[in-house]
């Protein structure tokens, strides 16, 4: 990696070191303790890109100089545990897990960690962090609005199996308010603070199965997930037409992404490909234009199986340029939750393989909604950001970019986050929505019409 810029940059929802910014259908046991080696540099980036708090921060911070040996968290001998398999949610097609942390009195607390394969730190809301006990470290790194500071990696378990999450580091967001706007969670658990293990997340059946080497047995098809060590994000091979593409395989984010003017060729070659410009619903994410490019591709191939009709969203060329995400070979986008979630999926992190079993779940339809692209202020309330070329005539004539909407329907209210609001606005096509805004601080009630965006 090159020498950090002087002044490190965020974005707002983040992913973690070593990393940048960032509806279809499926046609031997090791000790605990173990020497992690660390980079010069480290990158901490963003899994989600949601207004305020958008899923997209990108740091350059000091690492460690030298490896050095990680201490177990019992004892001296191997852990009690070597595998565990517990209940997992999953939220806007993103993997939520729960983690029991220690606390400093030697008591524990569980929190819930969004799981993002495309991250690099651990990052902790601040009141988890100082429950628990953590240690600030270093100056606060602030960008538009959002601060950090490093803390010490906490001891956690999954279930009851201890796991070390040494290889990362930590970062505490500072404020009362969580570091995104996407999710209600504690915090950001990436995909290299586990990449000592096998990690299992069966999406249709909602659980997590976490192993030391070997203990967890391999299911469905195996395929190539290759990482460099300083980023822990896994490479992965995707055929769309008769191309072949190297994607990151990134369960933090919600939609697959795709760089913007491969979209854009994509878009004029195949006039018949539903195409939309807005980023609504799950393509409401880090780095997307309120004016994105959303397409839906007929038919995408991961390995022998045939995915149809996968929403992707554009994100700008650089995003996935050769120098923002340390992967061995180029990328042109992240593969995400729309796609993921309708597999069984296995990161063997140790062997860099990645093994996916389909499941027959038929999947919903993610962009029939009213079409609008949000953000949230400090008292999460729901800001417009722009509304979607597609969304009806009765929308666009009745919302306007910078309303405020205060409440959807009789029954949901601010606080939102961006997932439960897209839940709110979304349902039948031709289904009224009753919106309570704020314009100009006048109070308001209107509706709004449920469209078929893409």
């Amino acid at each position: 990696m090159k020498t950090p810029p002087p002044s490190p940059g965020f974005q707002r929802y983040p992913r973690g070191l070593e990393a940048v910014d960032q509806g279809s259908a499926v046609l031997p046991s090791k000790p605990l303790a173990m020497s992690c080696q660390m980079n010069d540099t480290a990158r901490l980036s963003s899994f989600w890109d949601l207004g305020a708090n958008r899923f997209g921060i990108s740091i350059l911070v000091a690492s460690c100089a030298a490896a050095w040996v990680c201490p177990p968290l019992h004892g001296q001998g191997p852990p009690a545990v070597d595998h565990v398999t517990v209940a997992m949610s999953v939220e806007g097609n993103a993997p939520i897990v729960t983690l029991t942390l220690k606390r400093e009195d030697g008591g524990s607390r569980t929190a819930r960690f969004l799981y993002d394969s495309g991250g690099g730190a651990i990052i902790l809301n601040e009141d988890l962090a100082r429950d628990i006990g953590l240690k600030a470290e270093g100056p606060v790194i602030s960008e538009e609005g959002q601060r950090y500071r490093e803390v010490n990696v906490p001891a956690a378990w999954v279930g009851g199996m201890p796991i070390d999450l040494q290889g990362s580091k930590a970062f505490m967001h500072l404020g009362a308010a969580s570091f995104t706007n996407r999710d209600t969670v504690d915090g950001m658990l990436p995909g290299k603070a586990l990449e000592e293990y096998q990690v299992v997340l069966d999406y249709p059946r909602q659980e997590l199965s976490l192993g030391e080497p070997g203990t967890l047995p391999h299911r469905g098809e195996r395929l190539a997930a290759p990482y460099v060590a300083s980023s822990g994000h896994p490479r992965v091979e995707v055929r769309i037409g008769d191309k072949t593409f190297g994607f990151l395989l990134d369960t933090g984010t919600q939609l697959t992404l795709l760089r913007e003017d491969l979209l854009q060729k994509w878009s004029g070659d195949n006039p018949k490909w539903p195409r939309s410009r807005g980023a609504v619903g799950p393509a409401n994410v880090d780095g997307a234009a309120d004016d994105a490019l959303l397409l839906r591709i007929p038919l995408v191939k991961i390995g022998s199986f045939s995915v149809v009709q996968v929403a992707a969203v554009s994100r700008p060329n650089e995003m996935y340029s050769a120098t923002k995400f340390e992967t061995p070979a180029a990328i042109v986008g992240a593969l995400g939750g729309n796609v993921l979630s309708r597999f069984r999926v296995e990161i063997d992190y140790p062997d860099k393989l990645l093994f996916l079993e389909p499941s027959d779940k038929t999947p919903e339809n993610d962009f029939q909604t009213v079409g609008l692209v949000l953000d949230t202020n400090a008292a999460g309330e729901l800001v417009v950001r722009a509304v979607s070329s597609s969304a009806s005539p009765m929308t666009r004539q009745n919302i306007l970019p910078g309303d405020v909407i205060l409440q959807i329907g009789t029954a949901s209210k601010a606080p939102y986050t961006l997932t439960v609001a897209g839940r709110a606005l979304s349902g039948a096509v031709g289904e009224r929505k009753q919106l309570h805004i704020l314009r100009n601080g006048e109070p308001l009630v209107v509706e709004a019409t449920v469209s078929r965006i893409l």
